[in-house]
């Protein structure tokens, strides 16, 4: 299954090391807005060079909240087994564009 769309950064701190054949790897705890009370968690792994890059220019940016744009592949549910049982979707990056918030007028104001 693939996933495109919005995605936006939870509390947990992003996961950053190699994985077994050395390539840069970083996982992300992520979740999809799906209603006002609603949510889905996700688990994304971005690996390569490209990884490196988003790492590289994003670590400071990363805060919980922020919005990520993702491309998505191979996504599949897990489930979690705790009390109450946890679905958790895991799926592999193929692209992914940090997204600035947007200032306000007033924030621009005080800054200037």
């Amino acid at each position: 299954m693939q996933h495109t769309g919005m995605l936006f950064l939870s509390r947990a701190r992003p996961q950053v090391g190699r994985a077994k054949d050395g390539v840069f790897q970083i996982q992300l705890m992520v979740y999809d807005r799906l209603g006002q009370h609603q949510t889905e968690t996700w688990r994304i792994t971005y690996s390569g060079a490209a990884a490196q890059r988003f790492w590289d220019q994003h670590e400071g940016d990363l805060k919980p909240g922020c919005a990520l744009q993702v491309d998505l592949e191979d996504a599949r549910t897990h489930t979690i087994y705790t009390r109450p049982p946890v679905a958790e979707i895991h799926a592999q990056v193929v692209s992914l564009d940090f997204i600035p918030r947007v200032q306000t007028a007033i924030a621009q104001a005080q800054t200037a």
